[in-house]
């Protein structure tokens, strides 16, 4: 391999895959360090590591053999990281933006103190914690685990007290967050370069179902000033915080008013519209940041609707298909399990509300 032309990614899940894809389509070959045998990125990279993320041995001859180190996922050990970093790897991101994706706390602390709005929250850790924050956050509420929790897991709505009763604490951290009375979630995915130019994707609507998104909508349906608002708020984070590389950051919105939700410094699921409806996808613009190479412009060519293919949808995809109405990805999952993200399907057209309604169809 040539050591300036390949790209090593820790972690080879679906995002690995397409971040793969994109560099393929650039010149350049790829290395996926992931410890499961079955991780889909392996479809498309060039080589697979199949080693845990904090083998010394395995993330020193990643970083010997690619000219930069990037990742796919928010939860890769910081350990990693500071290996790689001591070792004398390229990795332009860091371990601040994990550092701080990796715990709820830090994230909002983080956030709220760049001047960026955030709902109510408190930190606990045992029940008689949770009871007393519940006064000053209010309910209705919403516990999280403080890491680890994604598409809805470790979560739990507190509308009235007796939910309390069906709480059991583990040993953890918690975060208490007032349960935001919004109108739409919103992402948007920012994407800054080694030299500090910033960019932004069009922001996208989300649906979400069972806690797991089912659709993102682009262009979002929301006013201009809420939009210039959005872009404003996401650029300081990425700026502020100085992150390198794409950061997807979600945010409600209460009549005039947007709450930063939550945000992860890899590609988001919410962005993968931009694979056919953008002039350049989000994992192409990751690659150029972390490769320090000049950033684009962003350009939205057609209006999109985004569907998330879960491992329950086999007869949704099937219709999907026979149709030959949307773009079909599919990441090439061994097993189609219940709430699993399998793939996703993109329709694009020119009228939103048409595209909508065609997602919704299925």
């Amino acid at each position: 391999m040539n050591k300036s032309k390949t790209i090593g990614i820790l972690g080879g899940g679906q995002l690995a895959k397409m971040l793969c894809d994109s560099a393929k389509k650039m010149g350049y070959t790829s290395v996926i360090l992931d410890p499961s045998s079955d991780a889909c990125g392996k479809f498309s990279s060039n080589l697979h590591l199949i080693k845990d993320y904090t083998d010394e041995k395995s993330l020193k001859e990643i970083s010997e053999i690619s000219g930069v180190v990037t990742y796919e996922f928010e939860n890769v050990p910081i350990e990693s990281i500071e290996i790689i970093k001591k070792i004398g790897g390229n990795i332009p991101q860091g371990k601040t933006p994990l550092y701080l994706s990796q715990h709820r706390i830090r994230e909002k602390n983080a956030v709220r103190n760049l001047g960026v709005k955030t709902a109510k929250y408190k930190q606990v850790s045992n029940i008689e914690e949770l009871k007393e924050a519940l006064k000053e956050v209010g309910i209705p509420a919403i516990l999280k685990t403080c890491s680890g929790g994604y598409d809805g897991k470790g979560q739990w709505k507190i509308k009235n007290e007796s939910d309390l009763n069906n709480i059991k604490l583990e040993s953890r951290e918690y975060i208490l967050e007032e349960m935001v009375n919004f109108e739409k979630e919103v992402s948007c995915l920012v994407v800054r370069g080694i030299n500090g130019e910033v960019v932004n994707f069009p922001i996208g609507e989300n649906i979400h179902k069972n806690g797991i998104l089912n659709l993102t909508i682009v262009p979002a349906q929301i006013s201009k000033e809420l939009e210039e608002k959005i872009i404003e708020n996401s650029k300081k984070i990425v700026e502020k915080l100085g992150v390198v590389g794409p950061l997807g950051i979600e945010f409600f919105i209460a009549g005039e008013e947007i709450y930063f939700n939550e945000m992860a410094p890899r590609p988001h699921n919410s962005a993968h519209y931009t694979m056919d409806a953008c002039n350049y996808s989000q994992f192409d613009i990751h690659l150029m940041a972390v490769l320090g190479e000049k950033i684009p412009e962003i350009k939205l060519l057609k209006n999109v609707v985004m569907l998330n293919i879960l491992g329950e949808d086999k007869e949704k995809l099937k219709k999907i298909q026979k149709s030959k109405k949307g773009i079909v990805h599919i990441y090439g999952k061994n097993s189609w399990k219940i709430g699993r993200k399998m793939g996703h399907v993109n329709f694009c057209g020119n009228d939103i509300d048409e595209l909508i309604e065609l997602a919704k169809s299925f």
